[in-house]
C-alpha cells in the first residue's frame, strides 16, 4: 500500500467500501432475530474489524483533499451545525437510522477536517513530540477525572439501559446528547448505534496522517501504528469494562515508530517538560481534592 506514491487515488474505493460496510451494519442492526453468538461475530468482524480499518484508510485519503483555511472554517461550521441538529433529532425520537447515520458522518468529517488542518499548522516534525506527550496527559486526566469520564459513564449507562429495554420488549431510550461526542456505529442485532471511537482520537489520527504526508514520514507505517493504538485501546476497554484513554496507545505507538525522525531543540524540550509537569501537578491536586471530598462526604 504505497499511498505516498499515489495520494488520493484510493479515496473513492476506500470511501465506497466504508459506506458499504456501514450500511450493511445498519441493515443488520434491524435484524433483532439474530442469535447472540452471530451478533458477537458480526460485531467483531464488521464493526471492530473492517469498520475501524476502513475509517482510518478513508481518512488517510481524505488528507490530500483539504481546502484552504477559510473554506475549512466554513466546512467545519457547517459540519458542526448538521451534527448538532441531527443529534437533537435523534434525541427527539426521529428515525435514528437516518439521523444518527448523518450524525456519524458529520462527526467523522469534522474531526478529520480539524485534524488535517492542524497538521498544516505544525512547523516541523519535531513539534509532534510535545503534541503527543501533552495530548496523552490531557486525555488521561480527562478520562479518569475530567469531562471524558462523564461522557464515557453516560455512554455505558445508556447502552445498559438499552439492553434492559430490549430484553424487556420495551422502547429503547434516546441517547444523552454527550453520547454524540463519540463516533457511533450500527450494532448488528441490537437496532441501535453503539459507541466506538472518541472524537479526540480521530482528530489525533488525522493529525498524524496529515503530518506524515507533510514531513515525508512513512504513511503506511503510521496507518498501521494508528490502527494498532486503536485496537490496543479497545482491547483494554473490553478487559477492564470501563472507559480507557486511547491517546496513550495511539500517541505512544506513533512516537515509538517515528522518534528517530522527530527532533526538538533544548528550549523546546524544556518547555514541553515544564508544561507536562504543570499538567501532572494539576491532575495530582485534582485527585487529592477528590479523595478529601469523598472522605468528607
Amino acid at each position: 500500500m504505497k499511498s505516498e506514491d499515489s495520494p488520493g487515488k484510493r479515496f473513492y474505493p476506500f470511501t465506497i467500501l466504508w459506506a458499504v460496510n456501514f450500511f450493511l451494519c445498519l441493515w443488520l442492526a434491524g435484524r433483532t432475530d439474530l442469535p447472540g453468538n452471530l451478533t458477537d461475530i458480526l460485531f467483531f468482524v464488521l464493526v471492530l474489524g473492517f469498520g475501524i480499518i476502513l475509517t482510518v484508510l478513508m481518512g488517510m485519503e481524505w488528507s490530500v483533499l483539504q481546502p484552504g483555511r477559510r473554506l475549512t472554517l466554513w466546512l467545519v461550521l457547517a459540519g458542526v451545525s448538521w451534527w448538532f441538529a441531527s443529534g437533537l433529532l435523534v434525541q427527539n425520537g426521529y428515525p435514528w437510522q437516518v439521523w444518527h447515520t448523518l450524525n456519524t458522518l458529520c462527526l467523522l468529517f469534522v474531526t478529520f477536517t480539524i485534524g488535517f488542518w492542524l497538521s498544516g499548522e505544525i512547523e516541523n516534525s519535531g513539534h509532534l513530540v510535545p503534541v503527543c506527550i501533552l495530548g496523552t496527559l490531557v486525555d488521561i486526566w480527562s478520562v479518569f477525572q475530567g469531562p471524558s469520564r462523564q461522557v464515557g459513564q453516560k455512554a455505558m449507562e445508556h447502552f445498559e439501559s438499552v439492553e434492559r429495554a430490549i430484553h424487556a420488549g420495551l422502547e429503547t431510550p434516546p441517547p444523552p446528547f454527550v453520547n454524540f461526542l463519540i463516533l457511533h456505529w450500527p450494532l448488528p442485532g441490537y437496532n441501535i448505534m453503539g459507541s466506538v471511537i472518541g472524537m479526540g482520537d480521530l482528530v489525533f489520527i488525522a493529525l498524524f496522517l496529515g503530518s506524515s504526508r507533510k514531513f515525508g514520514l512513512s504513511l503506511t507505517k503510521n496507518v498501521l501504528l494508528a490502527l494498532g493504538g486503536l485496537f490496543l485501546a479497545l482491547g483494554a476497554y473490553m478487559m477492564f469494562q470501563r472507559p480507557i484513554p486511547a491517546l496513550p496507545f495511539i500517541c505512544g505507538l506513533f512516537l515509538a515508530g517515528n522518534f528517530r525522525n522527530l527532533s526538538l531543540s533544548k528550549k523546546e524540550w524544556q518547555l514541553t517538560i515544564g508544561i507536562s509537569a504543570l499538567i501532572l501537578l494539576l491532575g495530582f491536586f485534582r485527585w487529592i481534592s477528590g479523595l478529601t471530598g469523598g472522605a468528607a462526604g
